[in-house]
This record gives C-alpha cells, structure tokens and sequence, in this order.
C-alpha cells in the first residue's frame, strides 16, 4: 500500500486540510504579547484565582513531608485528587468562579438530588483519574497544577521544576510564607482535607465544614492575605526585575481604581495608560510601556480592519475571486482620498486640530462598529484615521521604551510599520495606501499563512491565490487583545487590596504616600 512507503522529501504527499480560524493572520500579536506579558509576569489569562497561589505551595509541603516516593505519576494522582476535591467544596454552597473543575463539580453535587443527606458519600477518586471511563473534572492530564499554574508559580519564583535528582515539583524558601499561612488558615481541618484526598471520597457534612478553603475566603489582614499580597505586589526580600514590574503595574490599577471609585475595566486602563503613558519624561515607565501596548495592538487592529474589509470586497465580487490591483483599487476607492496629496499630508489632515488619544479611541470604535455592520467603507475610513493617529503619536515614546519592540524579523510592529510608512510619506496618498495594504496587509497575510502550514500543518488561509486572482475562502473578526488586566483585577480582589468601592483600606495603603 502507499502508506507504507516513504518517499522523502520533494514528493506530494497528503497532508489534513485543518480549519483553522487563525488568530493572529498577519503575525503581528508576539510583540504585542511580549509586552503585557512582561508587566504582569506571573499571571496569565487562565490563572483566574489568587488563592492557588497558596494552596499549591501548601501541597507540595505536604506532599513532599508525607510521601518519599519521588514519582511524577504518583504525585500527580495526588494532585488531580486534591484538585477535584477543592472543586467540589468551591461548587457546594455559595458556588465560586475562576475554579478549575467547577462545572464537573457542580454537576456531581446536583446528582446527589435537591436535599442529599449530611452523610452522603461522593465519590470523586474516578472523576480525578485521567484513565477513568467516567467524566473528568479536567482532561488535561497535568490538572489544574500542570496545564495552568506551575509555569505561573515558576515564573514568580515559588517553585522549581528543573532538579534532575528530584522529577516532582518544589518549593523555593519565597514560597514558604504562603505554605505555612495557608496551613494556619486551615488548621484542624488540614488533616480533613487530606483523609478526604486519600480516600478519594468525602460527605456532605466534610464539605460543609471545608467551605474555608474557597477562593474568596481569604481573611483580611490574616497571615495568608499578608503573604499573598507580598508575592503579588513583587514585595519579597529579593524581588527581581519581574516583580518590580508587576507591583508597578498592581500599583497603577489601585491608583485608577481611587479615581474611578469602582472596580477597573480592562477598557478602562488601556485608555487611560494610552493617554498618561505619552507624557513628558517624567512620566513613569510603566505607563509608557502600557501605552506603548495599547498603541501597538491599535496598530494590529488598523491593518486588521484593512485586512478584514479586502476580504470583504473579495466575497462580495463575482465567483468571489478578484486579482490584487482590482482589490487594492476598491479598498482605496472606499478611502476617498484626493488625488495631489502625499500620505504625509493627509495624515496631517487627518489628525489637525484634535486629541491624537480621543482620536485613535473614536476610530476605534467607528472600526469595530464598520465590522459588526460589515461596513467596509466605513472600515477603511477608520481604519485610515486610526493609522495617522497612532503614526503622529509615535513620536511620543522614548527610545529605550520604543526598543521593546525589536523582535524577530518575521514579526511585523508598530516599530517596523512605522518605519516602512516613513518611507512612504513623500508619495501621492493613493500609492502609499495601495503599497502598504498590498505589501504589509494583503500580502503579508499569504506569507503568514504560508508558514502556518508549514510549520503547523494548520490552513489558516482567509483567501487563495488561484490563476493570479486572489479567491475568497472565510471571513474572520477583529478583536482586541486581553492582556490580562482582568485576572490582575481579580487578584487583586482575592487579595482585599479591591473591592467594588475601589481600593479597602489595606490597598488604599499601598498607594498612599508613605
């Protein structure tokens, strides 16, 4: 059979047509990530609760003083355990969020029925083992611990992973604080907790009395909320670059919570950094860096905009195919652009006489609008108008801050975009805009998902080239990023320094002037 011969390289072979949405179609989010991610080292969008970040350094503790076998697969039956158990006492009663297994959990506990009695059994050892036929509380075989939370604890510099002579995760001396605040948090009811963990089962009534290990049941001002909050805001005896930047960042969200009054929104740092952030040299990098975020992920979201209306035009012409040139001359058809300006004037025209930050932000808006309506001319137009506004504003970044965007050159930037503009600014306004969606946008994006194929076996191809003509495949949507301002906020509500006032009194307290 053919399948049985391997012909090498150089020859077809069959390959699986994946379907692919494809997040990032002109290969623009890593540099964009890269900068987020450095200013909240430590959390990520699926470390959704604070109180992890305790409980996890308590089990190895206990793991690793009860238990001398060092085999992974050992340790993580215990753990799979333990994590469904916490699942469920996070499900009973006052159920909670952001808890990895809640909906399995949920679904157990309302199997029991309406009333089920203080002694009823639940058996949960089959839902924490991957091998089981029964339905798991996670089907990532590393668990919550694995899949979510041990890269994120590593990255703090609470656990370590990399000892040949010891294959089981942990603790480091910064994590030791947070084990034994989190034990004395449980007290008796450690031992509970664990009989339940070994046995694989627990009652009603057990789950009753563990209620205290939920993740909003941190006590303010107690030992653990005081450890919690330490790690948080990077205030260890030897913090690292990394937690200075992340208590930087946790110090700005409680400075914007006071002024809202109210818990922040994502939306709401991303424009208030954007504007505060392209001040004066006295401003504080941090800011700079959020804004240089936000002006970046603005710039992706232009060039998507340009994307996501060519491919429009596409759909909407005849066999839904069209060449380049027809494509690129509709697009700036959809402009209205005179035909004796440069591109450097028309972003001066495009940009006199208002807020450069109010501009970008109403641009924004008319683009997600002109997408949601499949508005295309519209989309062009805004997508134009927020271009000039970032491309006036880039002016604004010191360089050592601008230089966090030098990235492999097969990343596309708002530095490497506004270096290829700045070439452009002397020619006519109309074959500028067809160079940079031709070559930047267009393009750019078959380049991308050229190598997507290549590399990943995904097709992730918006439209094909086919006979020299450009062929409609599927549409996708822009959408800003999420850079994890959310789970910060929930942190820092986990930790007592937040609540839907704005800052408590212990958070108002790390603001202040001291």
């Amino acid at each position: 059979m053919l399948d049985e011969f391997k012909m090498g390289p150089g020859f077809p072979e069959w390959t699986e047509l994946g379907q692919d949405t494809g997040l990032d179609p002109l290969g623009m989010q890593r540099p964009i990530e890269a900068i987020y991610q450095s200013l909240l080292p430590g959390i990520s969008t699926i470390t959704l609760r604070l109180r992890y970040y305790s409980f996890y350094p308590w089990l190895l503790e206990v793991y690793s003083k009860s238990n001398p076998n060092t085999d992974m697969q050992e340790f993580r039956k215990f753990q799979r355990k333990a994590e469904a158990l916490l699942a469920l006492i996070c499900a009973h009663g006052q159920g909670e969020v952001g808890v990895a297994g809640i909906n399995w959990a949920t679904r157990t506990l309302q199997g029991l029925g309406a009333k089920p009695a203080a002694d009823v059994v639940i058996d949960f050892a089959a839902g924490a083992d991957p091998a089981s036929d029964e339905e798991n509380y996670l089907l990532n075989k590393g668990g919550a611990f694995g899949g979510i939370y041990s890269s994120q604890l590593r990255e703090m510099g609470l656990i370590r992973t990399d000892d040949p002579n010891l294959p089981i995760p942990y603790c480091t001396s910064a994590a030791m604080p947070l084990a034994e605040a989190y034990r004395e948090q449980l007290g008796g009811l450690a031992d509970v907790f664990l009989a339940a963990v070994e046995k694989g089962r627990v009652t009603k009534e057990e789950l009753d009395k563990l209620h205290v290990m939920k993740p909003s049941h941190i006590l303010p001002g107690s030992l653990e909320q005081s450890a919690l909050a330490t790690v948080l805001l990077g205030q260890n005896s030897d913090p690292s670059k990394s937690d200075g930047l992340r208590r930087e960042t946790m110090t700005q969200l409680l400075l914007l919570a006071a002024t809202v009054g109210r818990v922040p929104q994502t939306n709401d740092a991303k424009w208030a950094w954007f504007s505060a952030g392209s001040g004066d040299e006295s401003t504080a990098e941090i800011l700079q860096l959020w804004s240089l975020y936000q002006a970046s992920d603005l710039f992706r979201l232009a060039y998507e905009g340009l994307l996501s209306a060519s491919l429009r035009i596409i759909g909407a012409s005849p066999f839904q195919r069209m060449t380049l040139p027809q494509v690129l001359a509709e697009v700036v058809d959809a402009a209205e652009i005179a035909n004796d300006v440069t591109l450097e004037e028309l972003f001066v025209a495009l940009t006199a006489g208002q807020s450069l930050d109010d501009l970008a932000q109403h641009a924004l808006e008319n683009l997600l609008d002109a997408e949601a309506t499949a508005d295309s001319e519209n989309q062009v137009r805004a997508s134009l108008s927020l271009l000039a506004a970032l491309f006036q504003k880039r002016s604004r970044y010191p360089i050592d801050v601008w230089n966090r965007l030098l990235a492999a050159d097969h990343f596309q930037s708002f530095a490497t975009e506004v270096n290829f503009i700045e070439g452009l600014l002397q020619q006519p306004a109309l074959v500028a805009l067809q160079e940079i969606i031709g070559q930047r946008v267009v393009k750019r994006h078959l380049w991308v998902a050229s190598r997507k194929f290549r590399n990943q076996k995904a097709y992730t191809f918006l439209f094909e080239p086919e006979d020299g003509a450009l062929r409609y495949r599927k549409p996708f949507t822009i959408s800003p990023s999420s850079p994890r301002i959310d789970q910060a906020v929930q942190f820092l509500r986990d930790a007592k320094l937040l609540d839907v006032d704005g800052p408590t009194e212990l958070g108002l307290r790390e603001i202040r002037p001291q």
